[in-house]
């Protein structure tokens, strides 16, 4: 691991940008596989462009916006580091979770080939069940990447525990508009 690490880091510093949408586009994918062999076991019918979507959106378009956001956020002018923490997790959750989220069913949508209409359907459905299942999970996790994670690693440490949610937003996104979606608890039961 250290190693890996190691690598990362080498790969950082002459990419920087380039290698965390590297590695968002990854475990975008690889959720999206999670989802599709470890829950939805689909076998040899796996859904290819399904999952090269979701490596799109998470290469091309999550992972570019996270990391300015990171940059953004290390602006915030508190000296406290406890009240500066909490200010990030405050700022993260309140402004560009509920965005992340949003784009997050807008784009995978569209990029579907479906319309506005259906763009509007899934956000309907979908929206508030995920964003608050999301901040179950971010806020405790944001709490300890904001207050002891470097910056240089944030999206990282972020990506690699998405992992696991991105297997539940591509089964959400990947349901039919007008079902409610679907529980974390329901995925981890199919998972076992």
């Amino acid at each position: 691991m250290p190693r890996l690490l190691a690598s990362y880091n080498l790969a950082l510093k002459r990419r920087p940008v380039l290698t965390p949408c590297v590695t968002g586009a990854v475990l975008f994918a690889l959720g999206d596989v999670l989802a599709q062999q470890g829950v939805e076991r689909k076998g040899l019918q796996h859904d290819l462009v399904r999952t090269t979507r979701l490596g799109f959106y998470g290469g091309a378009m999550f992972s570019p916006l996270a990391l300015n956001w990171f940059k953004l956020l290390e602006r915030i002018p508190i000296k406290n580091k406890h009240a500066l923490a909490a200010s990030k997790v405050a700022a993260d959750q309140g402004i560009f979770a509920p965005f992340a989220v949003g784009m997050f069913f807008s784009v995978t949508t569209l990029l579907e080939g479906k319309g506005t209409k259906e763009v509007q359907e899934k956000l309907q459905n979908s929206y508030v069940p995920t964003l608050t299942k999301n901040w179950m999970l971010f806020v405790p996790f944001q709490a300890i990447n904001m207050s002891v994670i470097p910056l240089q690693h944030r999206l990282l440490a972020v990506n690699i525990v998405s992992l696991f949610w991105n297997t539940y937003l591509s089964i959400v996104a990947n349901q039919p508009a007008a079902q409610a979606p679907v529980s974390a608890q329901k995925v981890a039961e199919k998972a076992l």
